[in-house]
């Protein structure tokens, strides 16, 4: 082979992998262009408040310290203590069981109450409504003993 054949050769060789290496530095320097991150946020809770629990539906108390599923009625309410937004709300209140690690898991069907007009001074019931007219009776959603809670979660809408 003569000299400027593999001249060419090298020099076709040579270009070829730096035209490679170009889109390769590029479709990465592309790939890092379309990662934009904005200043942190700080959320703060919107509603504050406490549960309560019945087994009367008409005295309500913050614990309950045991509750026997088989003859007993478990109702819930969450009476807000302050909160900064003003609109609607959205709220769930969902039963949850102790697992043997310690962990809660959500057991039964949540009772969710939509459009609620949420005030520092609302109390909302576990109904369809949140009125106590028509109070969820948590007992039918228990199986089995163990340690059980209602997590009552507000979020807007």
């Amino acid at each position: 082979m003569s000299k400027g054949i593999k001249s060419r050769k090298l020099l076709l060789i040579s270009t070829v992998l730096t035209i490679i290496a170009i889109a390769l530095v590029l479709s990465v320097y592309g790939a890092l262009l379309g990662t934009f991150n904005g200043n942190s946020v700080t959320v703060t809770d919107f509603a504050q408040g406490a549960i309560q629990y019945s087994a009367d539906g008409s005295t309500w108390s913050t614990s309950m310290t045991t509750f026997n599923a088989t003859t007993g009625h478990w109702y819930a309410r969450f009476e807000v203590s302050s909160t900064t937004y003003t609109g609607t709300a959205t709220i769930t209140f969902t039963l949850q069981e102790q697992n043997t690690d310690g962990a809660w898991a959500s057991t039964g069907t949540p009772v969710t109450v939509s459009g609620y007009s949420l005030t520092s001074t609302s109390i909302i019931y576990a109904s369809s409504d949140g009125s106590s007219s028509s109070l969820h009776d948590f007992s039918g959603d228990i199986s089995s003993g163990g340690t059980y809670r209602i997590s009552v979660t507000v979020a807007s809408g």
